[in-house]
Parts: C-alpha cells; structure tokens; sequence
C-alpha cells in the first residue's frame, strides 16, 4: 500500500526545490533525500535506451516488461515513473517509440516501436 501526501509551499521555496531536483521529479527528489537507500536505480532514460535494444519495428511493450523480473517498483513510484516514461517519449522519441493508447489487463500503458 502506498499513501500520498499534500503539503503547500511559498512560491519562493517551490522554486528552490525545482531547481534541487534538477532533472528529476520534484517526488524522486524528495524521497531520495528523505530515504537515500531506496532510491532508484532505473530512469525512463535507462528503460528507453533498454526497449529500443530488447525490441524491432512493430514489436510492443510495456515499460515493466522492458525490464521482467528486474521491475520492483512499488505502485507509487511505479506510477510517477510511468509518467515520467510517456512523456519522455513523447517529447524525444516519438519518431521511435509511441504509446499505443491502449492498456493491457494489469493497466500498463501498451508502447510500440516504430
């Protein structure tokens, strides 16, 4: 199980912890800082440069299955990554990958290399 939590800061310190996080996700960011050993490892940049090498023209995917029994993300992180994953796609490599905008029975996005 996994909980969400809501804070609000000023505008001041929001942007203080934007330009911390730098390339990361304001949430990667904070759970990395406040639990340093559960950070990690796989980016949506590492399951790209993965899925482009594991799969052909045609082939489809989900992003756990890019990595098979290597994927322990929890849903929470699970969920922020797969954002994280799509929009990258769709901001750098829609000439190569595409989501499909399809879902298979466990709710994973459904991509296609191109």
């Amino acid at each position: 199980m996994s909980e969400t939590i809501k804070f609000t800061l000023s505008d001041e310190n929001y942007k203080e912890l934007v330009e911390r996080a730098g390339n990361q996700s304001i949430q990667d960011y904070i759970r990395s800082v406040l639990f340093p050993d559960q950070t990690n490892p796989i980016t949506p940049e590492i399951a790209i440069s993965k899925a482009l090498s594991k799969y052909n023209k045609g082939d489809t995917f989900s992003v756990p299955e890019i990595f098979g029994d290597d994927w322990t993300l929890t849903n929470g992180y699970a969920g922020v990554f797969g954002r994280r994953f799509c929009k990258l796609v769709e901001t750098e490599y829609s000439d190569k990958i595409r989501f499909t905008e399809t879902f298979n029975r466990k709710g994973h996005a459904i991509y296609e290399i191109v």
